[in-house]
């Protein structure tokens, strides 16, 4: 792992060739491994190819960002030639001048940069994590439409998916204000939503509050497609892959979802930093039992062979 600043310095040092020869790769190789890297154009600047050393423009030190390491990986090539990042701290501290320390200012500095955000009205502009779900509609509408016996009809026509989409890309749309991704996925049975907080994903679920009327279709129980859009919905942030549910928000009267967006994109934010803080003091702490554990063997290893070197010795 290298901070992303050493690797724009690296990539400025000498003419694309000469870097390539220095690393033992052919510049195609190069090229290919700055794809990866996004070093072509967002590390080394507009144009084609790599611009000529010593012309390395001033750019502002890249901090880390919400739910980010602030390293990049690379491959191992690159070590000898890039110095390795200090590692985070397992309990931090975590702060940077993206990341307030206290996750309260956090939420706060994100509601302030997010300011007023709306749900568009209509999916015409979408957000490009609907774009599978959308294509695959409009398929289906169009064999629908050609053929009046084709099984596969749209699953999202109806007043209360139509809404549930138009809310997923209200919030997609607000967390690419602030840098952040997400898609949309569609199954028989409901429609669900990711997002990517830096490298930290969250699933997001809009489910129906309270009984309501269902269908059996395709083989499947699914809310009723004759339920109006003013059905009540739920919002739930998941953190975690098991049935931990985070932060929730619901339809309440003269306060709906729609109006609650910027605070539902600032939540997400801070959850995904905080889950990327408890992921990594994990994971730090694994790698410190493993290491331990290592260590462990090996002091048992040499004083197993040293007993026996001794005991062949007495014989």
């Amino acid at each position: 792992m290298v901070m992303p600043d050493d690797l724009i310095a690296f990539a400025w040092s000498a003419p694309m060739r000469e870097l390539a020869t220095k690393i033992g790769l052919s510049d195609v190789g190069l090229k290919s491994c700055s794809r990866d890297l996004a070093w072509s154009r967002r590390l080394r600047g507009t144009g084609t190819g790599f611009m000529q050393a010593g012309k390395s423009p001033v750019r502002p030190r890249p901090h880390r960002r919400p739910g980010e390491t602030g390293r990049i990986l690379i491959d191992s090539r690159f070590a000898p030639f890039i110095a390795q990042a200090t590692p985070i701290p397992a309990t931090g501290p975590f702060a940077t001048s993206e990341v307030p320390e206290d996750l309260e200012e956090l939420r706060a500095k994100e509601l302030k940069a997010l300011g007023r955000v709306a749900v568009p009205r209509t999916l015409e502009g979408y957000h490009p994590g609907l774009k599978d779900i959308l294509q695959k509609e409009e398929r289906r509408g169009q064999k629908v439409a050609n053929s009046s016996w084709h099984w596969d009809e749209p699953r999202s026509d109806n007043p209360l998916d139509q809404r549930r989409l138009k809310l997923f890309n209200g919030i997609l749309l607000a967390l690419a204000k602030r840098g952040h991704g997400g898609d949309a996925t569609a199954t028989d049975t409901e429609i669900s939503a990711r997002a990517w907080i830096g490298s930290t994903s969250l699933s997001l679920s809009l489910e129906i509050v309270g009984k309501h009327c269902t269908i059996v279709s395709r083989g499947y129980r699914r809310p009723d497609p004759a339920l109006p859009a003013s059905t009540p919905l739920t919002l739930s942030v998941k953190p975690g892959y098991d049935r931990e549910v985070g932060d929730t928000w619901q339809d309440e009267d003269g306060n709906r979802l729609e109006s609650k967006i910027a605070e539902i994109a600032a939540a997400i934010i801070v959850a995904g930093e905080a889950k990327f803080r408890s992921a990594f003091a994990r994971t730090r702490s694994a790698q410190s039992r493993n290491a331990s554990s290592a260590k462990g063997k090996r002091k048992r290893r040499a004083a197993s062979a040293s007993n026996a070197a001794s005991n062949e010795f007495a014989s």
